[in-house]
Parts: C-alpha cells; structure tokens; sequence
C-alpha cells in the first residue's frame, strides 16, 4: 500500500490514465474510492452488457427539484429588478421560503430515494420471451472503513430480487491504486447469478 504521506502530496481525485484505459484512485481517500469504484461498474455495465440501457429517472427527479428551486430563486430575482424593495417583499419571501423547501425535499430525496443508487438499467431479452427486467445498483463505505457495501436489486413482474455484498476495497484495487477491471467484472457477475439464482 502507498504511504499515508502520498495523502497530502497527491490528489484525492480519481483519475482516468487515457494511455491504458485504467482507473486509478487514491486508496487513503474513502469517498474517492466509493465514486470510482461506482464509476467501474457502470462503465462495465454500459460496454459488457449488451442487453442493458442505462436509465437516469432518479437523477431525473434531483433535476426536476433542482430546476423548480432555481426557478423560484429566478423569479425572485427578476421580480426584485423590476419592483424593487419594499414593493417585492412579499415575492421575495415566498420565493426564498419555497427555495429553502424544495432545498430540504432534495436532501430527503437524495436520502430515502436515491439511497446511494448510482446505476439504473433496464434489461431487454433480445427475443422479447421474457419481461423487462429493471436493476437499480447502490453503494456506500463507512468512515474509516475499507469495506465497499454493494447492493443490487431488480425488478421484474411478478418477481423481484435483492442482495447486499460486503467486500474489501483490496479485492478490486492493486497496490498503486488502479481498479482492476477484470476482478471487478467477474465480482459483477457472480452477484447477478447469485441474486437470480436466488429469487429464481
């Protein structure tokens, strides 16, 4: 493993070496590594599994929030210009009550919605004998802790499938730092035979 001291000297910022293709995180750098290793699994999911199409809609509803508050924070603004204070003051207070609303429904929403999903993917049977299948993919490592929490879920009428996987960040990621892809992606795979053999 790299000294502590190559923490403070170098970046704690994932980075991607475009000569081989490889991920490369700083291992010191919990949050860093989750994000990266997040990173991994979808790029393996988007460029390995043909009959997967990544879907956003969670994403799609942070944006939705977003949009709506900075929405009211613009009309808040735009108001103030052409009826300036003490004129606006009722404008301005809505605006800034409902901004700060919408900021609190976004982190709830972040928090019980999203749960740290990081990837959504639909999964089509080419030869349409079977439903679609819907996964949703989520991560989480605790503070000072170098186990990387992996659960994985799909849905597919009438059936739905849910397992939860616990595993050192020393199972994907080599001495200097880089993801190793073809760990990662064997991982990957048994979870998905596991969870469907599982609820099969």
């Amino acid at each position: 493993m790299p000294s502590k001291n190559s923490q403070s000297s170098g970046t704690s910022k994932a980075m991607l070496d475009k000569s081989c293709d490889q991920l490369r995180v700083n291992k010191w750098d919990g949050p860093s590594v989750r994000n990266t290793i997040d990173d991994a699994i979808r790029k393996i999911f988007n460029e390995k599994y043909d009959t997967w199409t990544e879907r956003h809609t969670l994403a799609d509803g942070r944006l939705i929030i977003s949009t709506i508050a900075v929405g009211f924070a613009a009309i808040a603004l735009i108001y103030d210009y052409y009826e300036p204070f003490p004129k606006s003051k009722p404008v301005l207070a809505t605006c800034s009550i409902t901004y700060f609303i919408l900021m609190g429904v976004l982190q709830l929403y972040q928090w019980y919605i999203e749960k740290g999903t990081f990837y959504q993917a639909v999964e089509i049977d080419p030869s349409e004998r079977t439903p679609k299948r819907y996964w949703k993919w989520s991560s989480s490592i605790k503070k000072y802790d170098d186990k990387y929490i992996l659960e994985a879920e799909y849905m597919q009428e009438p059936r739905t499938g849910y397992i939860k996987v616990l595993k050192s960040i020393g199972a994907f990621i080599d001495e200097e730092g880089v993801i190793v892809l073809p760990l990662l992606e064997k991982e990957l795979a048994h979870i998905i035979n596991s969870v469907l053999r599982k609820d099969g």
